[in-house]
């Protein structure tokens, strides 16, 4: 029987079994908290009403998973809620939510009075080189900036993996952000069997001295670090429930991008660096002024002090109201002089998310700002403004995308899943203990240089293709561009050589494009082009099928291999 018929089967059976249950009601939050005691056949009426309201409050639920897939995940959910606990129906829905594949549709797994869940008074953090303890209770200080090997029963690596398969998600990077706040929830860390216990945690952790250590910590009663849960970061304050010794010691001694990220907008300008720094950590208005007045007064300073740089910072900030937006954008057209590339600087992250993503987008594409640090936590074009899909039992809320938004290109024009950083910029755990700022410092180290189509022509012309191949790949071995895309670049490149009359080396780097990308149906039908201008029919066409193995339905590559194949 096909899955949505099963789910109307599920409808029916309920309709009879909430017929003679008791009656079902919904409960405030507070007493969903303290009785976590739902019964099968109130998370029954919950999950149909699921099913239900998804469809008709999202604006295109079946962008990623299937409706047959959707709907077989609720009826298996269904099928096993006799043998699962409150938590573990919780995960197993944050679960379905996460395969419907957007950031905005979401199921937050992060305590609340409607979850219930609790959190283990630890802050982690994900770096390059792994899982690293920012913050933890002064009991267990000397574990604070050691990196975490095993959580409970399994490896770091494992537990990752576990986690990132609850999470909502518009892209990796959002699976960064929001990993490391649930390896510290109990509920979360026991329905999927990374732990034995709802109520603790074992972390097993290399200390700053090398040493393996393992910690084991309670969940926090009644609390969590409210601060952890809506900020990358938490900063110790008086107002705090649990105060936590820190990986970098003294608070005072944090730098500028940390020093205050509970303010919602603010700036500074130290004169000696003629750098006008703007941090921007939500994209809202304050209660005392607006967005639009405080950017005004900021380009009325930038204009003032004749500033060298102005650098926004967005690592903080994960959206807002995107139709607040376009005064930032406006404030930096409206003035040639700092429209320049190498003036504006554009600080991004993993939690750079919603309108503040939109509000990246719209500076990529109507400004020369140069964008440092981490890819952004949410695509160029993505779905957004959530709608709620609250269930009625468990007192759950569920965020169902009703928008999407298409700030950037469409497609196939626009197929990023975010928006890299020209400049990238990896976090260590030695910049968290002693208060450096690697980006800051990239900004103000950053030169001006000839762009990579500029260093392989140049070479290519000197030296031959072997050069210019060289250069790309010196290019891709630099810390910096590790996010930096070339596709397109590259491609025209290619096509610039084959207009040339060089075809041999069009074939070269079109076959570089193919080797750096893919899962790219458009670099294969490049290279079938190179190859048949080169007069090398048999690879033009295995490119074609190629590119045709990777996306069926390219036209080009199927008009061109119909053509091919037909002489």
């Amino acid at each position: 029987m096909p899955a949505h018929r099963d789910l109307r089967a599920l409808g029916l059976l309920l309709t009879i079994l909430l017929a003679s249950a008791v009656p079902v009601s919904a409960q405030s939050g507070a007493d969903a908290a303290e009785r976590r005691d739902i019964s099968d056949a109130e998370w029954r009426a919950d999950l149909l009403h699921f099913a239900e309201q998804m469809p008709q409050v999202h604006v295109d639920l079946y962008h990623t998973v299937s409706r047959g897939q959707f709907e077989h995940a609720v009826w298996d959910l269904y099928r096993r809620l006799p043998e699962l606990e409150d938590h573990e129906v919780t995960v197993e829905l944050a679960r379905i939510v996460a395969m419907i594949g957007d950031g905005h549709t979401r199921l937050w797994l992060t305590p609340n009075d409607a979850n219930g869940f609790h959190q283990v008074p630890i802050l982690l953090y994900w770096l390059d080189d792994g899982l690293y303890v920012l913050g933890i209770t002064d009991e267990h200080s000397r574990a604070a900036g050691g990196r975490v090997v095993r959580i409970g029963n399994v490896d770091v690596e494992e537990a990752w993996e576990r986690v990132r398969n609850v999470i909502h998600r518009d892209n990796e990077m959002q699976i960064v952000s929001i990993a490391p706040r649930y390896l510290a929830i109990p509920e979360v860390l026991h329905a999927l069997r990374i732990t034995d216990s709802v109520d603790q945690v074992t972390y097993t952790i290399v200390d700053q001295r090398g040493r393996r250590i393992e910690v084991e910590l309670e969940a926090i009663p009644d609390a969590y670090l409210s601060r952890l849960s809506n900020r990358p970061f938490l900063i110790p304050s008086e107002g705090d429930r649990v105060q936590l010794a820190m990986a970098w010691g003294d608070p005072s001694e944090m730098p500028l991008w940390l020093s205050d990220p509970g303010n919602r907008f603010w700036y500074v300008y130290p004169p000696e660096s003629r750098t006008m720094y703007v941090q921007l950590n939500g994209i809202r208005d304050k209660s005392d002024e607006t967005m639009a007045a405080f950017f005004a007064r900021v380009y009325a300073e930038v204009d003032r002090q004749q500033v060298d740089r102005l650098v926004l910072d967005l690592r903080h900030n994960g959206g807002g109201n995107n139709m607040l937006n376009l005064p930032v954008v406006h404030g930096i057209i409206e003035r040639p002089e700092l429209n320049r590339h190498g003036k504006v600087f554009v600080i991004i992250s993993r939690h750079t998310f919603s309108a503040a993503s939109h509000l990246v987008t719209y500076l990529e594409r109507h400004t020369n700002a140069v964008f440092v640090g981490e890819p952004t936590g949410a695509s160029p074009n993505h779905f957004g403004d959530a709608g709620p899909v609250d269930l009625p039992n468990s007192g759950l809320g569920i965020g169902a995308s009703t928008m999407y938004w298409q700030n950037s290109l469409p497609r196939p024009f626009e197929t990023r899943d975010w928006t890299p950083p020209d400049v990238s910029v990896a976090m260590t755990i030695e910049d968290f203990r002693t208060g450096r700022d690697p980006a800051m410092e990239a900004v103000l180290a950053y030169a001006e240089t000839e762009s990579l189509i500029e260093r392989m022509v140049a070479a290519l012309e000197s030296d031959g293709a072997e050069a210019a191949l060289a250069v790309y790949r010196d290019f891709r071995a630099d810390p910096k561009n590790a996010y930096a895309s070339t596709e397109t670049e590259i491609n025209s490149l290619g096509y610039q050589l084959l207009g040339a009359g060089r075809a041999e080396d069009a074939v070269a780097v079109f076959q570089l494009n193919a080797d750096a990308y893919p899962e790219s149906a458009n670099v294969w039908d490049s290279l079938g082009d190179g190859y048949e201008a080169a007069g090398d029919i048999a690879r033009a066409i295995a490119s074609y099928a190629r590119a045709l193995q990777v996306e069926p339905g390219f036209a080009p590559s199927r008009a061109n291999l119909t053509r091919l194949t037909s002489r």
